[in-house]
């Protein structure tokens, strides 16, 4: 019994050094095994805002635009994106996401030289 307790105690020392290192408390939680040990263990990191994914959803929203602009024409494109606009509330939001912009005619120039 001796021995864990002075295990237990240089445990919790070791995370009080660390936290006066680091000057903040650290979040962490107790554990008791099936032996009846104590343990502490440090809680998971806090996930942040996902820019990576944000930043892959963007860049694939403006290749698709490139490769369908590309695919079927700047004339032909933007006459189906012109019939959008006068429809319903949803084509009118898909024809305004969807109108061709700088960054996709870009794409768009680019697919067509390499092909």
């Amino acid at each position: 019994m001796s021995e864990s307790y002075a295990e237990f105690h240089d445990r919790l020392a070791r995370i009080y050094r660390k936290q006066a290192k680091t000057g903040r408390v650290a979040r962490e939680s107790v554990v008791i095994n099936r032996n009846g040990y104590m343990i502490v263990k440090g809680a998971g990191r806090r996930r942040g805002f996902p820019w990576a994914g944000l930043f892959t959803v963007v860049v694939s929203f403006f290749m698709i635009k490139g490769f369908m602009m590309s695919q079927f024409g700047p004339d032909f494109y933007s006459q189906d994106v012109v019939r959008l606009s006068g429809g319903s509330t949803v084509e009118k939001a898909v024809a305004w996401t969807m109108a061709p912009d700088p960054v996709s005619r870009w794409i768009s120039t680019q697919l067509n030289t390499k092909l």
